[in-house]
């Protein structure tokens, strides 16, 4: 006999079943933990070697360590909501500075392409 037979389980309840297995389903996806995340980061490393001398020099100190603000590399969680925003605006806060991050990024000297290259690497991991 099955426990969501109708005589057994009112509707209201079976339904109030389901939600709650559909939350416990989809809370156990909640991606890699934080220091999963952190040694993900500090391991990462652009393949282009000029994109990596920068990020090395400029970009590491922030997004490859816990104690900062800054999203770290790869953490998609903390990507996505960025990356909706848009290329522009990415390069914008990165050119003005936004919140803890200085005018362009501690990069004095890079052009929009690096930039461009920094901020998919670093979004993603890859690259």
């Amino acid at each position: 006999m099955s426990v969501f037979n109708s005589s057994f389980i009112s509707s209201g309840l079976k339904i109030s079943l389901l939600v709650i297995i559909s939350l416990i389903t989809l809370g156990c996806d909640e991606g890699p933990d934080q220091q999963t995340l952190l040694t993900n980061a500090q391991n990462a490393t652009p393949k282009d070697a000029h994109i990596a001398d920068i990020y090395q020099r400029s970009c590491r100190a922030c997004h490859a360590v816990d104690e900062s603000t800054a999203p770290l590399v790869g953490d998609q969680k903390a990507w996505q909501p960025r990356l909706e925003k848009g290329m522009d605006t990415l390069l914008n806060s990165v050119i003005n500075g936004y919140a803890g991050m200085p005018p362009f990024g501690m990069c004095m000297d890079c052009n929009a392409q690096e930039f461009e290259a920094l901020i998919q690497f670093i979004a993603t991991g890859n690259g």
